[in-house]
């Protein structure tokens, strides 16, 4: 019992220690591991559990499989795009494939155990895509890219891994492992539907399910899923929790919040529990045993595999080059990835598999390799390969600042807030995406640590125009000729800053704008304020490589439409035959996604 609540202490401090310094808490809780286990401090000794610490693995496994199942909702399928569904289906695969031949010519192994590990490290996980991604700011296509297929392989590299062991205790081996695997998912498929809808009809069709019992009902199920497929078919069980984990999520089931919020504590504490006593069990020697073949196979899953998984994956997909590289170099493997590993290295340590000892080890290798270097170095290649969005640097963090800066983020943009007053900070670091510093803005160190160099624009919006024209002057004579948006709280001031090459916007006019347009145009106005459903309005500048008097036509920005085209002083009414300048500035309307493409082409 000791060690058990030493395990759940270690585990959630190093879970808090990766939330803090922003890192997937993959790689803490194996360090830590490895230092309370036989290889460090010898605290942790997962062998006095005996036959309990095969329940615990199990258990545990069939919890952190459901709640990854039930980020899935099979209805939002349908809209993810071209490149996510190639990366899971067909990436899926061809990593499955790669890998099983890498290990079974470098190991050894036999072919069922060489795929059954292709199959584990196939899938990357939301655990450790999402605070990565929450660190390292890219383009809203390649997040989503990254996000999708995080979800949504995860559970459906558990079902391929489950199929492809089924390979494994199956007498004959892969010639006759289809029937067995036919078995398996079906029971699994069984097991997991049945008991999801028996919970939808208990909750939503009879309300026989409160809101205080809902949590511990939905553990129940899944556990129940696991249980039952077991009792059909031997090694169902994980599917089973995979699939009902995705039916519990695709469901309109009561209390769905409460139920994720907990499912999601429980999935804290089995990680932990998987994590720890796995690695705790490892010796050092164990990972360098692997030797040379080992690395050969952690570099190629990294430098190999993952690239080709991605480029043949989204063939005739939406994505460009530069950020098909960028995914193909960020595929860190996570819990999912880990929880399954350690679930079937039991299986195969009791079936006296050959490879079993190095197959945990090099899985884990893959996990820590992954985690540690795409962790550290995402920024850096995010920078190089060029995805990540222009950086926008906001002075002052006011009220009118805060909202202006809560709106730009949900439009996607990467924020900076510099202000000297301690409240307004304190308010301003409620705002999600957003960095802030608490310091003086007109101190060139502490513009450039805000981003100022990566900046499109700085915003200098300070309820003093003294201290905005200050600060603009500081920026415009430490950096140069950076875009200078400022905010001027007095009409009479609004010249001072436009003779300074400041664009300047007014309150008070910006209100009688407003106000105005409210009376008179009020259906315009609520458009531009509220957009069309997903349809949005931006900007574009028309710059080099754009050819300056090419035909708006041959432009080609696809499904966008351009409303608008302002030149210097005056509007031009955009037609197919209409020359296009450099500075024009184009006012175009469309989707998210065919804005971003459009302007990517513009810019």
């Amino acid at each position: 019992m000791a060690m058990l609540v030493l395990v759940m202490a270690i585990g959630t401090f190093a879970q808090i220690i990766a939330d803090r310094i922003g890192i997937p808490a993959t790689g803490p809780l194996l360090f830590a591991g490895l230092i309370f286990g036989k290889a460090g401090l010898g605290l942790i000794q997962p062998e006095v559990l005996g036959e309990l610490l095969s329940v615990i693995v199990k258990a545990s496994v069939a919890i952190v499989v459901f709640e990854g199942g039930m980020l899935l909702n099979v209805w939002d399928i349908r809209h993810t795009s071209r490149a996510v569904l190639g990366l899971v289906t067909v990436g899926l695969l061809i990593t499955t494939v790669l890998g099983g031949l890498l290990v079974h010519y470098l190991f050894g192994w036999s072919w069922e155990l060489s795929f059954l590990f292709g199959a584990i490290v196939s899938v990357t996980g939301p655990t450790v895509i999402t605070p990565i991604l929450e660190k390292v700011k890219v383009n809203r296509r390649v997040r989503s890219t990254l996000e999708s297929e995080s979800i949504i392989a995860d559970p459906l590299g558990v079902i391929l891994a489950a199929l492809v062991f089924t390979a494994i205790i199956s007498p004959s081996g892969l010639r006759d492992a289809l029937p067995t695997a036919a078995k398996t998912l079906g029971a699994g498929v069984l097991a997991g539907v049945g008991v999801a809808l028996a919970v939808w009809v208990v909750a939503d069709k009879f309300r026989f399910l409160p809101a205080k019992f809902s949590r511990i009902g939905i553990l129940g199920a899944a556990l129940v899923a696991y249980t039952l497929a077991e009792l059909i078919a031997h090694e169902a069980g994980v599917t089973a929790a995979a699939v009902s984990g995705i039916a519990v999520g695709s469901l309109n089931i009561p209390h769905k919040e409460k139920i994720e919020d907990f499912k999601g504590d429980l999935a804290t504490i089995a990680i932990s529990a998987v994590f720890i006593l796995l690695a705790s069990g490892l010796l050092i020697s164990d990972i360098t045993a692997l030797g040379l073949p080992g690395i050969a196979v952690v570099l190629a899953m990294i430098f190999a595999v993952r690239p080709v998984r991605v480029f043949l994956s989204t063939l005739g997909s939406e994505l460009k080059t530069n950020e098909k590289w960028f995914i193909s170099f960020l595929g860190p493997r996570g819990i999912v990835a880990a929880s399954v590993a350690t679930f079937f290295a039991f299986e195969l340590r009791d079936l006296g598999i050959a490879g079993a000892e190095s197959f945990t080890a090099l899985v884990f290798a893959v996990i820590l390799a992954t985690v540690l270097t795409q962790g550290t170095f995402a920024k850096q290649t995010a920078r190089f390969f060029k995805v990540m969005p222009r950086h926008i640097l906001i002075v002052g963090a006011d009220e009118a600042a805060r909202i202006l800066a809560k709106r730009l983020a949900e439009a996607g943009e990467s924020l900076s807030m510099i202000d000297t007053d301690t409240e307004n900070c304190e308010l301003a670091n409620d705002l999600k995406e957003t960095n802030v510093f608490c310091e003086d803005a007109t101190d060139p160190k502490v513009l450039k640590k805000a981003g100022i160099r990566d900046s499109k624009c700085v915003i200098v919006a300070t309820p003093s125009d003294k201290t905005n024209i200050l600060i603009c002057q500081a920026i415009r004579a430490e950096f140069g000729d950076v875009r200078l948006v400022a905010r001027v709280n007095a009409t009479a001031n609004v010249s001072a800053f436009e003779n300074s090459g400041i664009e300047a916007m007014s309150p008070p006019e910006a209100t009688a704008t407003i106000l105005e347009n409210m009376v008179l145009r009020p259906s315009f106005f609520n458009f531009l304020s509220l957009g069309m459903g997903e349809e949005r309005m931006r900007e574009a500048v028309i710059k080099p490589p754009v050819p300056d008097g090419a035909s708006l036509a041959s432009l080609e920005l696809g499904k966008v439409v351009v409303v608008a085209i302002r030149r210097g002083e005056d509007l031009v009414t955009p037609r197919g035959s209409t020359p296009i300048r450099h500075n024009d500035v184009l006012t175009i309307l469309g989707e998210e996604q065919d804005l971003e493409d459009a302007l990517e082409r513009l810019m």
